[in-house]
């Protein structure tokens, strides 16, 4: 193990938003007002420098709040790691340089997922209450001969005339054995970067959590997924990103998400937390607004408070409002809700 001392964290749960990394001084001014101490950020290569994260780190802690992780795609999400490519090695170069350089920032979480093409929906863009707009996966849509070329589809970009041909993204079909061995391959080659820096590695499941996505077999799609994948780490600095919009997706895989958060909150597993709601489980669902969904959120939030869990929760995936809402108001409706939750749960419990 390094000697890098982790930063300690006092109880309770601490609210954490998404931010650009050249975000202005006016949301961060809006984020102090209405009580977020944590946020985290995405960065583009060129600004994934330690100068750029401290830069950042410093303006953020202006506003007394906190820069509590980070990440940037071409490591997080690289597909010559995920699929095992001629260059997987030079990735996984970069990502334990990037583990040096945010330790030296002072961040010590960052975030990774074995999805080479991130997040899957099939309408990105799909009124939900009031018209809002928000994603919905149809595994129909995306499995069925009617794709076209004119939806998004992905996070990040693909070959939409191959896909909607092929129903591939790359060309053949990988399976779990392969992500298994690549996952092995990569974990075991970071560990011990991220334990001599100091920086913990949540997990993400995959999103949809299902067998395969456009041929490429999902990694992370239930709660004995997670178990296999910190066995083969064997190190405490691996962990997840309890994704509670995954697990309500897939409630069949997953299991119960009460029992999976005390478990995972007790053996200090639990790394960072989106809080996300839908309506329905796959086949086919649609992400609501948080009071919205099917999900029990209350009783989430007091499953975590039970189980001891004092790390951040993040607000995640909310719909986009109307303009007249503002360029703050799906930020102000959720966080307010959730800090609401967060006390509800306290009283309650």
């Amino acid at each position: 193990m390094g000697t890098v001392k982790l930063p300690e964290l006092g109880p309770g749960i601490k609210l954490c938003t998404q931010i650009e990394p050249d975000v202005g001084e006016d949301f961060l001014i809006f984020l102090e007002q209405i009580g977020v101490g944590y946020v985290y950020a995405w960065f583009s290569p060129e600004q994934y420098t330690y100068d750029f994260l401290s830069r950042l780190r410093d303006r953020v802690n202006a506003h007394g709040i906190t820069l509590y992780n980070a990440g940037a795609v071409h490591v997080a999400k690289s597909r010559q790691i995920i699929l095992g490519g001629p260059d997987r090695d030079r990735d996984i170069d970069t990502f334990n340089d990037c583990l040096r350089m945010l330790s030296k920032a002072g961040i010590h979480t960052t975030t990774f997922v074995w999805e080479p093409e991130g997040v899957w929906a099939s309408d990105w863009d799909y009124p939900t209450r009031g018209g809002a707009l928000t994603r919905r996966c149809d595994l129909r849509v995306l499995a069925g001969e009617d794709r076209g070329t004119a939806a998004r589809y992905t996070q990040i970009p693909i070959d939409r005339e191959a896909f909607a041909k092929t129903g591939l993204t790359h060309g053949r079909v990988y399976s779990r054995d392969e992500m298994w061995e690549n996952y092995s391959y990569f974990i075991r080659r970071v560990v011990p970067a991220a334990e001599e820096y100091g920086v913990r590695l949540a997990l993400h499941p995959n999103d949809p959590p299902v067998d395969s996505v456009a041929g490429v077999a999902c990694l992370i799609r239930s709660y004995d997924d997670y178990r296999r994948a910190f066995s083969i780490a064997g190190s405490p600095f691996v962990g997840m990103e309890f994704c509670c919009g995954c697990y309500l997706e897939a409630p069949d895989t997953f299991g119960d998400v009460y029992e999976a958060i005390e478990s995972f909150v007790k053996e200090q597993r639990v790394f960072l937390v989106h809080f996300r709601n839908v309506d329905t489980k796959l086949p086919c669902f649609t992400e609501t607004f948080i009071d919205e969904g099917y999900g029990d959120m209350l009783r989430l939030m007091q499953a975590f408070l039970h189980a001891g869990y004092n790390g951040t929760l993040v607000m995640d995936h909310s719909p986009r409002m109307v303009a007249a809402a503002g360029k703050y108001g799906e930020s102000a409706y959720a966080n307010g809700y959730i800090k609401a939750l967060m006390k509800c749960a306290v009283q309650t419990l």
